[in-house]
């Protein structure tokens, strides 16, 4: 189970998945729950932020099953997370427990809980920088700005994108197909990814248009602009300022960082 869970530490959805398909493991009931952790991120590889945020949900709920007395976020009154308003349905969000003595069982829940924790925080972050619209943008190019930056950092810089085994299954095998549109630079990915990132503040937003495509610069464009942005950032993971110095990175994010900064 542990080298999961290292996969997934490194954003390495698809040997995590294969692991998980292939391997018969000890404890079916985790390798549920880390297997709903690699559907998520291969959801944000292709843009389908929405799906990734309730796919973590289920996968909290999961835990908290097995393990009740994990923390969790507030909840206010409205039903809504105190840090992040107005977020498309109510999920179960965790919170970072403290980590305990290395080894064993616990270590293994821990750093579950942990990738999850991650992986809620990074698209928390997400969701408030969309209204974080950088001076000189539009607000539908700077959203369509936001969706290049997650191309960069899960399908471009991703060494899994070039190195890709055959799919465990149908919907892995449809998830590589998106992927590879977004490789070949389909104008009609960016804008679909972009109109559901939009849709999580706004919900009654319209599709994004080819004015705005054209409006960032096509695809030279938008990388440009996307780079720019990956620059002003600090090092991943983008979890907000409670993130603990020991949280791990995802390999793929780590570069296009690193190659935003350099550029």
């Amino acid at each position: 189970m542990i080298g999961v869970i290292e996969a997934l530490e490194l954003g390495n959805w698809r040997k995590a998945s294969r692991i998980l398909h292939d391997a018969e493991l000890s404890d079916a009931y985790l390798a549920t729950i880390l297997m709903r952790v690699a559907r998520a991120m291969s959801y944000r590889a292709i843009g389908e932020h929405s799906r990734a945020w309730t796919t973590l949900g289920g996968a909290a709920v999961q835990m908290r099953r097995r393990h009740p007395r994990l923390p969790c976020l507030a909840v206010n009154d409205s039903g809504q997370i105190d840090d992040v308003p107005s977020w498309p349905g109510e999920v179960e969000r965790l919170a970072l427990p403290q980590r305990p003595a290395a080894g064993g069982d616990a270590e293994l829940v821990f750093r579950t809980v942990r990738l999850i924790w991650r992986e809620q925080q990074e698209l928390s972050e997400l969701f408030r920088q969309i209204a974080e619209r950088s001076t000189g943008l539009t607000p539908a190019t700077h959203i369509l700005v936001l969706a290049f930056v997650e191309y960069m950092c899960w399908v471009r810089h991703d060494p899994g994108t070039w190195t890709k085994t055959a799919p465990i299954d149908e919907e892995a095998a449809a998830v590589e197909e998106r992927i590879d549109a977004f490789r070949d630079g389909l104008r009609a990915e960016f804008l679909r990814s972009a109109t559901d990132l939009r849709r999580l503040r706004y919900p009654s937003a319209g599709e994004m248009s080819l004015m705005v495509w054209s409006n960032g610069g096509k695809y030279n464009g938008l990388q440009r602009l996307a780079i720019l942005e990956l620059a002003r950032r600090s090092e991943p993971p983008w979890a907000g300022p409670s993130k603990p110095a020991d949280c791990p990175s995802r390999l793929s994010s780590v570069n296009a960082w690193q190659f935003a900064r350099a550029s």
